[in-house]
C-alpha cells in the first residue's frame, strides 16, 4: 500500500470518527430515530432501536406555502473591507461577485417579505442564505419557486434534505433526464414542490439549487471595474457559459448562494428564546473569476463585522441551527461555551465537525457574559473569512 494511499485511509478513518463511526452520524443526527442533533431524544436505558421500523405517520390536514425567488445581485463579501483578524484589507473588486440567492416573497411574488430573525421568523430573508422554511411535523409544504436570474439566465431548482417527496418534487438535476419536472426551471419560469414533514424529519435540514452545471467565463467577460460599479455585462457577452452538453461546476448555483435551511419541529422540540441560522458556504476564484481569493464565509459573510454578529443574553435558550453545503469540511467552534453533544462524540463539546451537505443544531442556556467569537477552526477557512461575533449581555 502507497504512503499517499495509507495517508488518505487514516485521514477517512479520523473522519469516521469524528462523525460517530458513519454518514448516518453526520446527517442532521440520528435519522433513524426521527430526531436531528441536539433535538434527539435519547432512548430509555436498556431498549434498543429499531431501524427498520416504520414511524407512524398522520397528515395534520395543514399546508404551508412559501413563494420564493431566486434573484440574481452584485455581492461583496467583505463591505468594510478589512480582517478584523489579521488586519488585511480588501477592495470591493477583490471580493465582489454576481450572486443569486433565494428570497421570500408575498402571494404572487409580489414583495419581498421583511427580515424576521424571531425564533419562529425566516431570517434576513437578504439572499444569502435564503429564508428559513419551517413546518411542524405532519405539515405538507408547498413551495412556489420562480427563477429571476437576470444575471446569468440559468435555468435552477430547489432541493430539500430531510422532508419526504416523489421525484417530480426533488428538484435534482440528470443529464439523461433533462426534461424531469422541477429539476431545470428556467429563467422567468415557475415550479411547485410539495414535500411533506415525517416524525424522521425533525431537526435541521439544508435545501439547495441541484440543476445544472455551469461555467462562468473569465475575467475577459466581466471586468473587475464592472464589479466595482455594479454594472452587468457588456451588451452581447454571455453572462454564464451553458452546460447542457456536459461539463461545467457541479452545483454552482449553490456556490454562488443559492442554499437555505429547513427548520421541522414537534411537540419534544425544548421552546428556545434565541435561534441563529448560521451556513458555512466556501466560494473558489477557479470557479467564480472575479474574486481574488478562495473565499470562506459565514451566511454570505468574510471577517469579522462582515460576517454575522449574533447577540444573547444570560439565562435565555439559545439554539444554534448550522449547514454546510460544497466539498470543505469544517469545525464549528464557539468561544466561551460548550453544549453536549448527541452527534458523532456524546458528551460535552465546544467544537463539532459538520462536512458537506450536514448539519448541526446546538442547544444550551446562556451563561456567560461578554463579547465572544465563533470561527471554523480548520485554520485555511478562518483565514478566508470564518469568523464572527457573539456578544452575550446581563
Amino acid at each position: 500500500m502507497s504512503a499517499r494511499q495509507t495517508d488518505t485511509d487514516s485521514r477517512r478513518t479520523v473522519i469516521r470518527t469524528l462523525l460517530g463511526g458513519s454518514a448516518l452520524a453526520a446527517v442532521a443526527g440520528s435519522a433513524a430515530l426521527g430526531v436531528g442533533a441536539a433535538e434527539a431524544q435519547a432512548a430509555p436505558a436498556g431498549t434498543t432501536v429499531d431501524p427498520f421500523e416504520t414511524a407512524r405517520f398522520t397528515p395534520n390536514g395543514r399546508t404551508r406555502e412559501y413563494w420564493i425567488q431566486a434573484d440574481s445581485f452584485l455581492h461583496n463579501t467583505v463591505p468594510n473591507g478589512v480582517d478584523g483578524m489579521m488586519g488585511t484589507a480588501y477592495a470591493p473588486d477583490q471580493t465582489s461577485f454576481w450572486a443569486v440567492g433565494f428570497r421570500a416573497y408575498t402571494p404572487g411574488w409580489g414583495e419581498p417579505l421583511a427580515a424576521d430573525l424571531g425564533v419562529r421568523g425566516i431570517g434576513a430573508n437578504s439572499g444569502i442564505p435564503g429564508p428559513v422554511i419551517r413546518a411542524v411535523v405532519g405539515d405538507t409544504v408547498k413551495v412556489h419557486f420562480r427563477n429571476n436570474d437576470e444575471h446569468y439566465k440559468w435555468p435552477h431548482s430547489m432541493h430539500p434534505h430531510g422532508v419526504r417527496y416523489d421525484p417530480d418534487n426533488d428538484g435534482g438535476y440528470l443529464a439523461d433526464a433533462p426534461q424531469r419536472p422541477g429539476t431545470a426551471v428556467g429563467f422567468g419560469e415557475t415550479y411547485t414542490y410539495t414535500w411533506t414533514c415525517q416524525p424522521s424529519s425533525v431537526g435541521t435540514w439544508p435545501y439547495h439549487d441541484h440543476s445544472v452545471p455551469q461555467t462562468i467565463p473569465g475575467p475577459s467577460a466581466r471586468t473587475a471595474g464592472s464589479l466595482a460599479a455594479g454594472s452587468m455585462p457588456t451588451a452581447g457577452m454571455p453572462a454564464g457559459g451553458m452546460a447542457m452538453g456536459g461539463g461545467g461546476v457541479m452545483e454552482i448555483g449553490a456556490e454562488l448562494g443559492l442554499f437555505g435551511i429547513i427548520a421541522v419541529t414537534d411537540e419534544l422540540t425544548p421552546a428556545v428564546d434565541r435561534e441563529f441560522v448560521l451556513f458555512f458556504h466556501d466560494v473558489y476564484q477557479a470557479d467564480v473569476p472575479s474574486v481574488a481569493q478562495d473565499l470562506d464565509l459565514f451566511n454570505g459573510g468574510a471577517f469579522l463585522d462582515n460576517t454575522p454578529t449574533f447577540t444573547a443574553k444570560v439565562g435565555e435558550r439559545v439554539r444554534w441551527r448550522i449547514a454546510a453545503l460544497g466539498k470543505e469540511f469544517h469545525v464549528f467552534h464557539l468561544h466561551g461555551h460548550r453544549w453536549r453533544s448527541d452527534q458523532g462524540y456524546q458528551g460535552w463539546v465546544d467544537s463539532q465537525l459538520i462536512g458537506p451537505s450536514t448539519t448541526l443544531t446546538v442547544e444550551y442556556t446562556e451563561d456567560n457574559p461578554g463579547d465572544w467569537i465563533y470561527h471554523c477552526h480548520v485554520t485555511d477557512h478562518m483565514m478566508g473569512g470564518m469568523v464572527g461575533r457573539y456578544r452575550v449581555t446581563r
